[in-house]
């Protein structure tokens, strides 16, 4: 086998590994890592919270919950793969790959970030329907679906240009 295919191998196996990590890390301390959701929430609506342990943060008049799902971490790791096994093959040569996972990474977690605000910010107009929760992942599966088209259309034209690098 080539060294260059050892060295995607080795690439894809890191950035699989790279998932898994973050999952358990995003998962580990919900406080800490639903607290800018609940800091952005708080400023756009001036609603204030308090944490439920092992639930998330509540809205304090109950009127909604961001709760660990509500994370964003399985759209993280999906915008991620989306990037590594989309684009990755892309650059021939190791060290433009690395500065590429590092740059993917970071992409993907901006990205699922920004969705999730947006997502629990859309959201939350409809908390006292009775069909909440359907409501919420309509939302939910058009903007995350929407984030993987936009992100596949703007990674695809800025490497249309290019050659392998």
């Amino acid at each position: 086998m080539p060294a260059v295919k050892r060295n995607d191998i080795f690439l894809f196996a890191l950035s699989i590994g790279i998932c898994a990590l973050s999952y358990l890390l995003f998962n580990k301390n919900i406080e800490l890592s639903l607290f800018p959701h609940k800091t952005v929430m708080g400023l756009l609506f001036n609603y204030s919270f308090t944490f439920i342990e092992d639930v998330g943060y509540g809205q304090s008049s109950g009127l909604f919950i961001i709760a660990q799902n509500c994370l964003g971490a399985k759209l993280f790791i999906s915008l991620f793969l989306i990037m590594v096994f989309g684009f990755l093959p892309k650059y021939a040569k190791l060290k433009p790959k690395i500065i590429a996972i590092i740059k993917f990474y970071f992409t993907a977690l901006i990205l699922a970030f920004i969705c999730t605000v947006i997502r629990i910010a859309a959201s939350i107009p409809f908390c006292t329907w009775e069909k909440f929760h359907l409501i919420h992942n309509i939302i939910s599966l058009g903007i995350y679906f929407g984030a993987g088209l936009i992100l596949y259309f703007i990674m695809e034209r800025r490497l249309k240009h290019h050659e392998k690098y």
